[in-house]
């Protein structure tokens, strides 16, 4: 499959493209690949480990490289982004890509050096170790996808994402199986496809020496120092609960609200996928464009949030008798879960328009103070372990996130803001997951739900397609009449 690469290409993501909806597919199917790789790997990887404390030990390395790439990038992908799209961008983005990319390096491997150094192993790394340099390398591909997702190249964007998550824990169970059973065996296996995924994503998205663009570097610093507090903000956002729950709640409370912590994160990794076609998107137009772009890619951001929450939702149920031992009280917590997804998709777009303008000072406000309204309203229901009422207060915080990035981006795209439509949705997901409330908590009723959502989703795909195919006949019946 060809893609486009010139260096002034409009991105085939724009809102206007043809090709919005094959991009929007492929950054979905990339998400889940990553999402789904977490789970396929863990239950071989225990069975290899066969110990607590050497899966304890490969878990919080692997957590490391997760939080330590999104904070060390700290909103330098969507700089790149934004970078693309000014009067000499390609150069530009290309100087801030090498940037992220050679920071990162030097960050994670001198961070593993002194690391090392401290704890006496230097002649032998452990895991920890190796997860500090696959994660300065991690930085080299966020770089390049930054990149192919303003060119709106979403085939490699997908590919740089599966050799960095799914491929990487693959190497990692075979080095285990070839050389041992360790956490650092592993880490070592996946950090060799990481360091290969860095290569690659050079090879396809060329970054370029941090200062051979006059104010690249100035650029960069300026937009990431401030998202760096709003980088760790949203992280205890989306992760936060189950650290307050086992500070505050009874021992093992705060387990049982990460065995549905999917889907808050399945929500935030969804939409985080799709937000890859409307940034680019937004980025490229100026002016009362601005305007009818932020309304069409609203509306298409309503209706996907929408649709995460009823799929989320609907497979609570089967997914809690599956993964979670079939503790029907976490049922209504999974439930509840993806309600956030409204608020996420307000938040996303109304930042976007804040990195495009070069005021992301904003983002060390606003996030933190919504972190700290967060940790107020989840206080009560942790001490006395209400899973349900932590739930209803993140999805209350990402509610306010968004209406708080409204409040400050919204007059960068004013009368483009679709309220109207953005309630509408809002009130179709909470009488949903009302009705979800309602029914059965058995595996079987799960089963049934799943299997209707399912044939619903299903049956309106295939009847969408329809309509665009009998449009198209028709279109080219009128074109064809017209030559006559």
């Amino acid at each position: 499959m060809s893609e486009a690469t010139p260096e002034t290409a409009v991105p085939e993501a724009s809102g206007h493209s043809a090709n919005a909806t094959r991009n929007s597919i492929l950054y979905l199917v990339g998400a889940l690949a990553q999402g789904v790789g977490v789970f396929l790997f863990q239950p071989f990887a225990l069975h290899l480990l066969n110990s607590d404390s050497q899966w304890q030990e490969l878990f919080l390395s692997i957590s490391v490289i997760q939080v330590g790439v999104i904070l060390a990038a700290a909103g330098l992908p969507l700089a790149i982004t934004k970078a693309w799209f000014d009067p000499d961008g390609a150069a530009k983005a290309r100087a801030i890509s090498g940037f992220l990319g050679l920071g990162g390096i030097i960050l994670g491997v001198g961070a593993a050096v002194i690391y090392s150094a401290v704890t006496g192993t230097l002649s032998h790394p452990g895991s920890f170790a190796i997860a500090l340099v696959a994660m300065g390398f991690q930085s080299c591909v966020l770089g390049a996808q930054a990149i192919l997702r303003a060119q709106g190249r979403a085939v490699m964007f997908v590919v740089l994402s599966l050799t960095s998550s799914m491929v990487a824990y693959a190497g990692g169970l075979v080095a285990m199986l070839l050389f041992g059973s360790r956490a650092t065996v592993f880490m070592a296996g996946y950090a060799v496809m990481v360091v290969l995924s860095a290569l690659l994503s050079v090879a396809v998205a060329r970054p370029a020496m941090p200062f051979s663009h006059e104010g690249a570097v100035k650029e960069a610093i300026a937009v990431g120092l401030p998202a760096l507090p709003h980088t760790g903000a949203l992280m205890l956002l989306t992760q936060g609960a189950p650290f307050l729950l086992a500070a505050l709640a009874a021992p093992g409370v705060s387990g049982n609200y990460g065995k549905v912590q999917i889907f808050v994160l399945g929500t935030v990794t969804l939409l985080g996928a799709l937000n890859n076609v409307w940034v680019p998107s937004l980025m490229a137009v100026r002016g009362p464009a601005r305007v009818e772009r932020m309304r069409s890619t609203m509306k298409v951001a309503v209706a996907a949030a929408v649709a995460v929450t009823v799929i989320a939702a609907s497979g609570a149920n089967l997914v809690v008798h599956l993964m979670a031992g079939g503790r029907t009280e976490l049922i209504p917590v999974a439930q509840v879960m993806p309600l956030l997804a409204m608020g996420y998709v307000l938040y996303l777009n109304a930042s976007t328009l804040l990195f495009a303008d070069g005021v992301t000072w904003w983002l060390s406000v606003v996030t933190p103070a919504v972190l700290v309204v967060s940790i107020g309203l989840a206080w009560w229901p942790a001490v006395h372990g209400d899973l349900v009422g932590v739930a209803v207060s993140s999805v209350v915080s990402f509610l306010l996130l968004g209406l708080a990035y409204l409040l400050v981006a919204g007059k960068r795209a004013a009368g483009g803001w679709p309220m109207g439509v953005f309630l509408l949705g809002c009130a179709v997901v909470l009488i949903y997951v009302g009705g979800l409330r309602l029914l059965p908590t058995d595996l079987l009723t799960g089963l049934l739900t799943v299997a209707l959502v399912t044939a619903l989703i299903v049956g309106g795909v295939l009847f969408k397609l329809s309509r665009v195919r009998r449009a198209a006949r028709a279109t080219s019946a009128g074109k064809d009449g017209s030559d006559v």
